[in-house]
């Protein structure tokens, strides 16, 4: 039995609307009083100035921006104590009742001239100097351009300074960082974080954003700076772009974020690191991530570690991932310089350098690079330590083999589906397919790891407050440990492919045959063994049912094709569970809406 990953499934407990409530519709035509949706305010700014602590702003459906005016340095300022929820058509009554994804509210910095970004709003929102009782939640934020004289060109779409807010449901899509006029690099077109600023984001995505010019400007995703260590929780990084360094994400000066169930897909960058950066002692915690066709010029086409930190890697994979290594330096997959961080579990596939040192994995410049019960396999160079011993290799399946490493076979994994570039041959394009990456039955990556190299849950991704047990879930939410030892690789379990399934008592196959990520729509695969009621439901990550796809009996000995139509879900990461009479089985998908 497959459960759900709970970390991801939780409920958030959440009041409906115990609290006083200001409401705001730009089409309201009442006294504008705020106090109900007939009288509601106009503006959102005026909301958030009558609102107090304990207070909650609904926001309907619309676009709603800082200022009337061409002042580039208005702002929507969260409080503490008070909470933005979006999504809303003007009618509900209780707060569980809008759809964010449906009724799309928008909060635009595209001020002064519309449609001339050059005027418009250095920072659509700040969540400076509050805590977690500030909370963003069901807006998408965009249009921001934040190029002028520090700190107005950092954090475009949103920037903490010592801030911890909630941000939750939000959408940070096609905000600009520039350089400033007096030279200083942009940082974290979607956010920037700094001075120790921790906020929660839980199903958030970062798209399209973009940070510098080629040369210049870092994360155009998300920055982290300064001790600044936000936890992240069902985040989704795509096609963002920056100019120097991080497509994706960058964490510099002590930042230590935790990411669970992140998803980095498509970003690039015209220097260093395609995907995530880490910098200057910066060492995230990474739970059940994935690096998905990441481009960049040079260092990690995936992640790069440079400087310090030791960074935690955890049922991750890497796959299709490119470091173009204009200079010959660098690795596909991850490149780590002077640092010192350990992976459990994590699988490198198809990841290419194709003018440098290594395709999956390189290290260099001091450090000690630990690798655990990890996969390595069509990857041309697999591994490739420039340091002369500082690479610490036990329980592993290496293409080629690894001199010097414990315990590593090399052997053909057999993946039930290996990755491809597409028809396009390229990676980090539309058309990539990021195969499926479990185990067949007669794989020799089985069994052959050893489970004492596990860490401790600190992420709890079971949802039992259990932090100093092992980790319990592999990448897919089943059990990690399954048999007598660790699998290698980022799934547990094997996993059976042929076309005609085993007939023995309850066999229940679940399969996602469309390319995952997949984007519009997918199509699942569902066999049993005997005729019995099974039940097909599509979860988010936070556990809602977002539709059932069947509910009734299914005919045995023949495997049944569902399609699930996604074009009005959100992006993002979604649970497939299918439920019969004595199990469940659970498959992971994420998808990627169409540019809009």
């Amino acid at each position: 039995m497959r459960p759900l990953p709970i970390l991801l499934l939780a409920l958030l407990s959440v009041p409906l609307a115990a609290q006083p409530v200001r409401y705001v519709d730009a089409d309201a035509s009442g006294s504008g009083d705020g106090l109900s949706w007939a009288n509601a305010h106009t503006d959102l700014q005026d909301a958030l100035a009558a609102a107090q602590p304990g207070d909650e702003v609904w926001v309907a459906e619309g676009t709603y921006r800082p200022t009337d005016g061409a002042d580039r340095d208005a702002t929507f300022q969260l409080q503490s104590g008070v909470a933005l929820y979006g999504g809303f058509d003007g009618t509900e009554t209780q707060r569980d009742q809008r759809d964010w994804a449906t009724h799309e509210t928008v909060l635009s910095g595209d001020i002064g001239a519309p449609g001339d970004e050059a005027d418009n709003s250095h920072h659509v929102v700040t969540g400076s100097g509050t805590d977690a009782t500030a909370v963003l939640d069901g807006v998408t934020v965009t249009a921001a351009r934040a190029d002028g004289l520090f700190p107005r060109n950092r954090g475009g779409g949103m920037r903490n300074d010592a801030g911890s807010p909630t941000v939750r449901h939000v959408v940070f899509r096609g905000n600009v960082a520039r350089r400033s006029p007096d030279g200083r690099d942009a940082f974290g077109a979607g956010m920037y974080n700094e001075n120790g600023s921790s906020p929660l984001l839980e199903d958030v995505r970062f798209e399209r954003n973009v940070s510098g010019t080629p040369g210049n400007g870092a994360a155009g995703g998300l920055a982290n700076r300064v001790g600044s260590s936000p936890t992240l929780r069902g985040v989704v990084f795509l096609e963002n772009e920056a100019g120097a360094l991080a497509g994706g994400m960058a964490n510099e000066s002590g930042s230590h974020p935790l990411l669970v169930d992140v998803q980095f897909i498509r970003n690039h960058s015209h220097g260093w690191t395609g995907g995530l950066d880490n910098y200057d002692d910066a060492s995230p915690a990474l739970y059940n991530v994935v690096f998905y066709g990441n481009t960049c010029a040079n260092y990690g086409g995936g992640i790069t570690n440079d400087t310090g930190g030791d960074a935690l890697l955890v049922n991750v994979l890497f796959v299709g991932n490119v470091a173009e290594n204009a200079a010959a330096v660098g690795a596909g997959g991850l490149q780590n310089d002077g640092s010192s961080p350990t992976l459990v579990g994590v699988t490198f596939v198809g990841n290419e350098a194709p003018n440098g040192a290594a395709d999956g994995l390189g290290h260099r410049g001091g450090g000690t690079a630990t690798l655990r019960d990890v996969a390595f396999w069509g990857n041309g160079t697999e591994i490739l330590d420039e340091t002369g011993g500082g690479l610490d290799l036990s329980h592993a399946v290496v293409q080629g083999g690894f001199p010097g490493g414990t315990a590593v076979l090399d052997a053909d994994p057999l993946f039930v589906r290996p990755p491809s570039p597409g028809p396009d041959g390229t990676w980090g394009t539309e058309d990539d397919d990021y195969g499926d990456l479990r185990l067949q039955p007669a794989s020799p990556a089985l069994d052959a790891g050893d489970a004492t190299h596990l860490p401790a849950d600190l992420a709890d991704l079971d949802g039992d407050g259990d932090t100093a047990e092992a980790i319990p879930l592999d990448l897919d939410g089943g059990p990690r440990v399954q048999g007598g030892a660790l699998d290698l690789g980022a799934y547990e379990g094997a996993t059976v492919v042929a076309a005609e399934p085993p007939a023995f008592p309850d066999t229940f196959l679940l399969s996602l045959i469309s390319p995952n990520p997949f984007s519009g729509s997918a199509r699942f695969s569902l066999y049993v063994s005997r005729p019995q009621r099974v039940i097909l439901t599509l979860y988010d990550t936070l556990g809602r049912r977002v539709l059932r796809l069947h509910d009734g009996p299914l005919t045995p000995g023949i495997s049944h094709a569902f399609d699930l139509d996604a074009q009005d879900l959100p992006g993002g990461v979604y649970f497939m569970r299918a439920k019969g009479e004595n199990f469940a089985a659970t498959r992971r998908a994420v998808h990627l809406p169409s540019p809009r």
